[in-house]
């Protein structure tokens, strides 16, 4: 049974994949509203592979209660959604072909007439930055021109859904906010959905509308970047920063009322609370300190504290206990 109208590009409920007796995927659940750019995190051999293998329909789950992509059930309709779906990988550029050239061949496959499908390519590399370069041969391109191009050849056939594996990888940090950039900006112009698997949480976290961390073949938690860093990390931190010229003892703030630990860093004071609730009291009570302040703002976990809480510091560390509601994971509201 299809559902075209759903508003989401991935529905998974319950889904299992065992090789040889040992399950590399255990019961998972996830949800991609459609346009969403998705970012699945786990250290490796946490199952990401073998998520994304199962949802383009090249391996099928030992155990699955829904399994719907685009709006199509699989294994049934794979088919229809092949034409639909878009895969970067490494090994789909001809070196000796030029940009252009490349990405013209790979719109004829799509059934594309040779002028639509030039078209096309120019579109494509005028997105990405590339159109001044169509005409060099790829092999005299750069790390992070290739990866652009890489991109763009996948979204050569227009497609719903795209496939990226570890798009950045390679890239210094100009490079790689670029590329992001471009995939935020092709997600939003054209409701295009990204189901990205990388390790560059900071990126996850800016360019992501939503993440799931997955350890153990288990999804720890899903949601929004924000939502899955206060669910995991639940500690609440602030800054107070002082005026030029006035100090403040940690001392001090550390008296105020909810704080438990002040700390002094460079030109701010790190106080943690005990909870949310104790925010407002807090500001009021520094406020009224006989010293001058330029601001008193909170400081929300990140998404790569909430990573190493739900899964280790190290790729492959063992699980830790679940012992946060992130950890059941459930649907994190935003």
């Amino acid at each position: 049974m299809s559902d075209p109208g759903s508003g989401l590009a991935v529905e998974v409920r319950g889904l299992t994949r065992v090789f040889d007796a040992v399950p590399a995927l255990d019961g998972v659940d996830l949800e991609i509203p459609r346009g969403a750019v998705f970012g699945l995190l786990g250290p490796n051999g946490a199952g990401k592979t073998t998520t994304v293998r199962i949802l383009n329909g090249v391996l099928d789950p030992t155990r699955v209660d829904v399994l719907r992509v685009l709006g199509q059930d699989l294994p049934q309709g794979a088919d229809l959604v092949r034409p639909q779906v878009g895969v970067q990988t490494d090994t789909n550029l001809y070196d000796r072909l030029s940009a252009r050239a490349n990405l013209s061949l790979f719109a004829r496959f799509y059934g594309l007439a040779k002028k639509a499908a030039d078209q096309r390519a120019d579109e494509l590399l005028d997105m990405f930055g590339l159109l001044p370069r169509a005409a060099e041969r790829v092999e005299k391109f750069s790390k992070g021109m290739k990866q652009k191009l890489l991109i763009a050849r996948s979204l050569v056939g227009a497609p719903s859904l795209v496939y990226l594996d570890e798009p950045t990888a390679g890239l210094d940090p100009e490079a790689s906010h670029e590329l992001m950039s471009y995939i935020r900006t092709v997600s939003r112009a054209q409701h295009t959905t990204f189901f990205i698997t990388s390790h560059r949480l900071d990126e996850m976290e800016d360019v992501c509308t939503k993440v799931a961390v997955l350890a153990g073949g288990v999804i720890r938690a899903q949601g929004s970047p924000a939502a899955v860093a206060r669910a995991a990390v639940p500690r609440v931190r602030v800054h107070v920063t002082p005026a030029p010229g006035v100090r403040i003892a940690p001392g001090e703030l550390l008296a105020l009322p909810g704080a438990t630990h002040a700390e002094s860093l460079d030109g701010y004071i790190a106080v943690d609370l005990r909870s949310v609730r104790a925010v407002p009291e807090f500001v009021r009570a520094a406020a009224a300190l006989p010293h001058d302040l330029l601001g008193v703002a909170d400081v929300p976990p990140t998404l790569q504290e909430a990573y190493l809480a739900l899964v280790g510091s190290q790729p492959g560390a063992p699980d830790p206990a679940p012992d946060t509601a992130a950890q059941t994971g459930t649907e994190v509201a935003s």
